[in-house]
Order: C-alpha cells, then structure tokens, then sequence
C-alpha cells in the first residue's frame, strides 16, 4: 500500500510513518517542515528505502503540490495543522492558523477526489467539544463549541469532510485528545523543564481535576485501524487514554516528580486568579499560554473511547502517566534543543516563589 502523510514531522508523524513503514507500506511525507533527525532515525529502523523523504516538501495551502503528492496513493493522513503553540506558528494571527488549516483540509480532499485516493483519515482534535462539561463526553452528547481559531478550524473541516463524502470519498475523522510523544511542543515542555531543573511546577486550581491523555503511539494505530476496517467512513471517533485509568493533574504531575527523582514541588494558583493574570499578559504578547490552556486547565476533560473500541477494533496501550513519563524521557534527552524560550513572566514568577 502507498500512503501520503501530511505534517508528517509532527509528533503524531513521529509515530505514524514508522509504523506504516514497518508494516511494509510505501511513504510519502509532506511537510513544510523537513523531516528532523529523530524522525529520519525511526524510519531508518522501519525501512527508509521505502519512505520518499523530501521529494513532497511543501506548504498544504499549495494544492498543486498536494496533487503531485497524492498521485497514486491509496491512503491519505492528513495530520498537518497550524497551532500557536508550535514554535513555527508563534506568530501567525488566530485568523492565519484558521484559515490555514481550513484550506489544508480542503485542498487534501480535492487532492484526494482528483487522484483517486481510496481512503483519507482527518485527524481532528478534542478542541471541537470547547469547555467540556463535567461528564464522560461522547461524540454525539456534548455541544460542539471551539474556544480559538484551532478548534473552529477542525470542527469547519469535519463539515467538509461530511460533504466530501456526498461526493464519493470515504472519510474516517478521529479525535485525539493532547498528543504525548518524540518532538511535543507546547505547555507541557514547561512542566519538563520546570521538574528537569528541580523547579516549583505550577498550575491552575488545586490540580484534582481530570484530564485525559493521548499517546501518539496510540493515535497513530488508531489512524491506520481507520484506513483499514470497513463501515468507518463519516465518522467522528474520540481517542485518548483509558477513561478509568485517567488520574488526578496533581496525581499525575507527582507522579511524573517521582519518576524523573525530581525534589519539584506541586504549586497550585487560584483558577480565576491567574486566568485574569494570563488574559491580560496575552493582550501584550507575553503570556505562557494561550487562552485555550487557561480556560481548561481546571476542568474535567475525559472522552469516550467505546466507538473507537468498537468500531476500530482499537484499544489504548499507554495510560496518562506513562506517555507523561515517556514524554519526559524524551524531552531530557533532546532538551538543549526544544527547551522553551525564556518568558519574562514565568522568570518572574519563579524568582518570587
């Protein structure tokens, strides 16, 4: 089988084109970002001679490019998104990321409709549900209302998804939960850097809450289950961790403490205290995160996962402590490279406490 894998450099590429390559499946990786090292080791262990590394090199706002990439490929993962939290799109607008990822998916599935193209797998995201109430959340009992440009976008794609069914093409959309994995970006390189250098690990609220994981080992099985079991297409299936394995924030960042031998401590803030600190730190571009972490941080956040089970004949095989652990591993071992940048109020912060 050939395969065309969009954003393939990310943290769920890291997983998904090893696999593909070790199950035999001929490559094609598409990214505006070229595969880095630790990527091009994993498909060397996996059968690089099978993986056409840069040859698709490109931007997915560039539907020529998608087309010359899709040609002849049976499966589609389009993983590519743009989020404010990776470092190559710290500065794009909220309006840049959404239309952006919007035009991706759209030119994927004209791609798609043009080549050919058996099966193509969305990767949307968690984001679309916005503040998730304090329940188990299926895929058909939760409002669909995104807090940022990144969840409007995916929850925009999954209606062009829907509508590029009604013209031929079989769509399966999956939605993972926080992605843990080799080269994660975003809010949680601060919990590694701040435990890495034995700092005070700080969070929103008292940190009993729950909030699911998702591995990119997992996902990735997931999207490849996907591409092959039938009667899948025009779903929109969650994915994350084990629903009853999911502990506490507190219970997990401790956990984490312990595993890396750690002396941090656990520092909660109060919850509207800090989230007015970050909203007015993100008026001036200085805020650690962005409004979607300080909104959620203190909530319940646990997804279904019974579909993806039933229909994907898929189980999770990492809980929320071990890809944290995992993660963390990963992130001392390449830390002089993807450490985050100095913020002025989180200096701040550490020196006062």
């Amino acid at each position: 089988m050939e395969a065309l894998v969009t954003g393939s450099s990310g943290v769920l590429g890291h997983s998904l084109a090893p696999l593909l390559a070790a199950r035999g499946d001929d490559l094609r990786l598409f990214d505006m970002v070229a595969p880095p090292e630790s990527l091009r080791a994993r498909l060397t262990d996996a059968g690089v001679d099978r993986v056409r590394l840069g040859e698709f090199d490109g931007d997915m706002r560039d539907r020529g490019a998608l087309e010359k990439a899709a040609d002849g490929v049976e499966v589609i993962y389009h993983l590519a998104a743009g989020q404010r939290m990776k470092p190559q799109f710290s500065n794009y607008s909220e309006e840049e990321i959404f239309s952006m990822n919007l035009a991706g998916v759209k030119n994927v599935l004209e791609a798609a409709k043009t080549c050919r193209v058996r099966k193509v797998v969305f990767i949307s995201s968690s984001a679309v549900y916005g503040l998730p109430e304090d329940r188990l959340i299926g895929e058909d009992n939760h409002d669909l209302e995104p807090l940022g440009a990144y969840g409007d976008s995916k929850l925009e794609a999954e209606v062009v998804c829907r509508r590029a069914m009604e013209d031929g093409l079989d769509v399966t959309m999956l939605r993972p939960m926080s992605l843990f994995g080799d080269g994660m970006t975003g809010v949680f390189v601060l919990l590694f850097d701040w435990v890495r250098r034995d700092r005070r690990v700080f969070m929103l609220g008292g940190g009993l809450n729950r909030v699911q994981m998702a591995s990119a080992d997992d996902v990735a099985r997931a999207a490849i289950q996907a591409a092959v079991e039938p009667g899948t297409g025009g779903l929109a299936i969650n994915i994350g961790s084990a629903p009853e394995t999911v502990p506490s924030v507190r219970g997990q960042v401790e956990a984490l403490i312990k595993h890396a031998g750690a002396t941090s401590k656990f520092t909660g803030f109060p919850a509207e205290l800090l989230r007015m600190a970050a909203r007015v730190l993100n008026v001036f571009g200085l805020s650690p995160i962005v409004p979607e972490h300080y909104l959620l941080a203190d909530r319940n956040f646990v997804l279904d996962i019974s579909l993806a089970r039933e229909r994907l004949k898929w189980q999770p095989e990492s809980d929320n402590i071990k890809m944290t652990c995992d993660a963390y591993d990963w992130y001392c071992r390449n830390w002089q490279d993807v450490a985050p940048k100095p913020n002025p109020a989180l200096r701040l912060l550490e020196a006062l406490t």
